[in-house]
């Protein structure tokens, strides 16, 4: 009699443990913010803040930007050096690297000049952002054009790696 039960019951649970096998994976956001304000300050001075209308993180500490993001960068007496922005972005943790793109803009305030690309790379532990792509910089003299660019995350100083175009010598 047991042995009658045994086999009714063996084909149940393979099904179940079946079952759960062929369960997929949530592999999304554990969490969504709205209207994000962060403030970055070190011994109760504001270094940045970054604006994002929305903001999904991972459970691995990544996290997505996919309305676009704003960062104000500041100097010394909490002025506001430059700003940096972009019609998404994207975080990685483990490299502590934020990669923008679409409509790329980045202007120093204090040096009146700007940058647009399509993407560019933030690395907030070096305080840089470089780019392998094409890149338009105005200043209050001339318009800049290369390929590929280093810079300072302010823009107080940048190269462009392969630059193209003339500049406006008199």
């Amino acid at each position: 009699m047991v042995w009658l039960i045994l086999l009714f019951l063996m084909p149940s649970c393979t099904n179940t443990e079946e079952q759960l096998d062929d369960r997929e994976i949530y592999e999304g956001a554990f969490q969504e913010l709205a209207d994000l304000e962060l403030w970055y300050s070190d011994s109760a001075i504001v270094k940045l803040v970054i604006n994002a209308a929305k903001v999904l993180e991972y459970e691995n500490g990544d996290s997505e930007y996919p309305e676009g993001i704003y960062v104000e960068f500041y100097g010394k007496d909490s002025v506001i050096t430059s700003t940096l922005e972009g019609d998404k972005a994207y975080y990685n943790k483990k490299k502590d690297l934020h990669q923008i793109v679409g409509n790329v803009k980045l202007e120093s305030l204090i040096k009146k000049q700007k940058l647009n690309t399509e993407e560019l790379f933030w690395d907030p532990k070096d305080k840089q952002v470089y780019t392998d792509k094409f890149v338009i910089i105005e200043t209050e003299e001339d318009i800049l054009y290369g390929e590929g660019l280093t810079a300072a995350q302010d823009f107080s100083s940048y190269r462009i790696l392969n630059p193209t175009g003339e500049l406006g010598f008199e």
